[in-house]
């Protein structure tokens, strides 16, 4: 019994789809403990700027990142559903780097990281990997390695 190709290998299309929308929810979730309130994204970052502690720059920045998530999470699922494989691959791509991101500026900030920090990483990086083998595996499909198709 031989290894099977990745054209006879399968991955269910709406994987990468389901997991950027559980990655996202998570923002709604803990993400740091400040003194005896947990904080979830949306309280971190309306805490960030009330208190001044960014530029301009970082703001839009932070601001877009968050914004941003939740529209491509719900496209890929619309992609999903129109069986728009690649597409919806390509969008939940993103979620992975940037939920990594976010995670990264919370564990070096002074507070204390919880629960839905730690799952909104994992499960941003479980979504850019699925997204990354939906993409493999569609391509071998369509004509293997090297194919323009």
């Amino acid at each position: 019994m031989g290894r099977a190709s990745l054209r006879e290998r399968e991955i269910q299309p709406w994987l990468p789809a389901v997991a950027a929308v559980a990655s996202v929810l998570c923002l709604l979730a803990p993400w740091v403990r400040s003194g005896r309130v947990d904080r979830s994204t949306i309280e971190l970052l309306s805490s960030a700027s009330a208190l001044d502690l960014w530029t301009g720059r970082e703001e839009v920045i932070a601001l877009s990142a968050w914004y941003v998530l939740p529209v491509l999470a719900a496209v890929s699922v619309l992609a999903a559903g129109w069986r728009r494989n690649r597409f919806s691959a390509w969008c939940a791509m993103p979620i992975g780097p940037l939920m990594a991101a976010a995670w990264a500026a919370v564990a070096w900030s002074p507070f204390e990281v919880r629960w839905g920090g730690w799952a909104g990483m994992i499960l941003g990086l479980m979504t850019s990997l699925f997204a990354s083998l939906l993409l493999i595996v569609e391509r071998e499909k369509r004509g293997g390695r090297y194919s323009n198709g």
